[in-house]
């Protein structure tokens, strides 16, 4: 299993970037282009999810035919109706969803 590791500061400027990496990792690795866009979407949410005031570690785990993605940060504010939204879509796109301490793993598998 491979991983790539970054770091990022929590500003929504390195939003896309992370948006970017994940879809190109998925689309290199053979997801159709709806999973690619379910890939590019929840990795978005959980970054913005834990945008507060510490930097935020996103670890990229790929395997063949599988890609997990692990956010990890301080959760940032929100209001209990909006988390529920964002929770709803992580389990809507991603296969696997799991929240363990400060941290958010999702999956996707082909």
């Amino acid at each position: 299993m491979d991983t790539i590791s970054l770091t990022i500061p929590p500003k929504t400027l390195y939003l896309k970037s992370m948006r970017l990496l994940a879809a190109s990792l998925a689309s290199d690795m053979g997801f159709d282009i709806e999973e690619v866009e379910d890939i590019r979407v929840v990795v978005s949410e959980a970054i913005n999810y834990k945008m507060s005031d510490e930097d935020i570690k996103i670890n990229f785990y790929i395997k063949e035919n599988l890609m997990k993605v692990e956010v990890i940060g301080k959760d940032r504010e929100i209001e209990e109706e909006n988390l529920k939204i964002k929770q709803i879509i992580l389990e809507q796109l991603a296969d696997r969803v799991e929240v363990v301490e400060d941290k958010i793993i999702l999956t996707k598998e082909k």
